[in-house]
């Protein structure tokens, strides 16, 4: 009678004897030992992985009288299965049931604290990992993230949890500042959204009494380089230098030139607003600005109804009093868009690339095939 791995599965599956099953399954296990992982505690990690092996009583006899085994890779065979283990792996199976269960059923205070210890033991393990040495550096600079949840916003599911684990992160393997303002506590009748972003950078200051330079990044951003600090990007004077864009044309909202170009004789110390321009213009979707009484001016004058009333968003706004005023224009300092507001679609000038420090997704709500990064 040929003794086959068919037969022994036979066998097994109609439990003609729990005895004999072990028995017969002897030389398998003598010939999978030398290949078989084992974990340590007596046990397969995996047999699924082994070279299945069969046995024939036709196959010829070594010296000692034994059967020589041979492997087939091309043959699906079935490893013997222990009752014990089945036992074992149903009753995981039903512990982990209950482990659900029990996470589904739990009050979601107590898992939204455990989220929350979790993201707090995170933060703490990277805080001022990047041991910045350049100044501007830590609580000197405030990143803002101000959003009321409505708008494009309000399109893409968990979008500001998303941006806000990107932003702490950030912060707090640089030591800067991170603050989240609702931009509805700033709403006034007649007057969108998108204006808010003005009270909300002077609220940043007002709050933040040790801060030097208050960074706003509009929502659809994010950061891609963390290990990149602000102090040696721009903001550190001696750096400055080189980043500003001296006689470059300020674009209109079309895209032409406005006529008007940055002064070659810029004082930085006098830089309060640091900002860059796209194909179309000035974009306010990534600004730096350095606590002074020159930007404080600015910004009540920036919100001023005059110019709430005349144009349709805080950006065409501020295009037009940085063309129209040379004396404000003396504070500002126009970078190139990659420095600090690459986008998702562009060319060399404009398309983020390895080692920018954000991506800005602007206009991805209206065109999205533009935008599949």
């Amino acid at each position: 009678m040929k003794v086959t791995h068919k037969v022994q599965l036979i066998g097994a599956f109609a439990l003609f004897s729990i005895a004999a099953l072990i028995y017969l399954s002897i030389p398998y296990y003598k010939n999978l030992e030398s290949v078989i992982p084992w974990n340590g505690r007596g046990s397969e990690v995996d047999v699924q992985e082994v070279v299945p092996v069969t046995v024939d009583a036709d196959q010829p006899q070594n010296e000692s009288g034994d059967k020589e085994t041979t492997t087939d890779s091309t043959v699906d065979v079935a490893t013997p299965t222990d009752a014990a283990e089945l036992a074992a792996e149903s009753a995981t199976e039903s512990e982990q049931e209950k482990t659900d269960e029990a996470i589904e059923e739990a009050p979601k205070d107590a898992v939204d604290q455990a989220d929350g210890e979790d993201r707090k033991a995170k933060l703490t393990q990277i805080q001022g990992k990047a041991q910045d040495t350049l100044e501007p550096k830590g609580n000197k600079v405030v990143l803002l993230t101000a959003t009321d949840g409505k708008g494009h916003n309000n399109e893409i599911e968990n979008l500001l949890d998303m941006v806000t684990e990107n932003r702490e992160d950030y912060c707090a393997f640089h030591e800067y500042k991170y603050q989240f303002t609702n931009i509805s506590e700033f709403n006034q009748d007649g007057r969108i959204a998108v204006w808010n972003k003005i009270p909300a950078i002077q609220n940043a200051f007002d709050i933040n009494p040790d801060a030097e330079w208050v960074w706003w990044l509009d929502m659809d951003i994010i950061i891609m380089t963390p290990s990149q600090d602000l102090a040696s990007l721009v903001l550190n004077r001696d750096i400055m230098k080189e980043r500003i864009t001296y006689d470059a044309p300020i674009k209109l909202s079309n895209g032409k030139s406005s006529g008007v170009t940055v002064s070659r004789d810029v004082d930085l110390s006098k830089i309060d607003m640091i900002i860059a321009q796209d194909h179309a213009g000035i974009n306010a979707g990534s600004m730096l600005f350095r606590r002074s009484d020159w930007t404080f001016s600015f910004l009540d004058m920036w919100v001023d109804p005059v110019y709430v009333d005349r144009f349709n968003n805080e950006q065409d706004a501020l295009s037009h009093i940085l063309i129209k005023h040379k004396k404000i224009r003396e504070h500002v300092g126009f970078v190139p868009q990659r420095v600090i507001n690459a986008y998702a679609v562009g060319g060399d000038e404009m398309g983020w690339h390895t080692g920018d420090i954000l991506v800005h997704f602007a206009g991805c709500w209206y065109v999205p095939s533009f935008c599949s990064f």
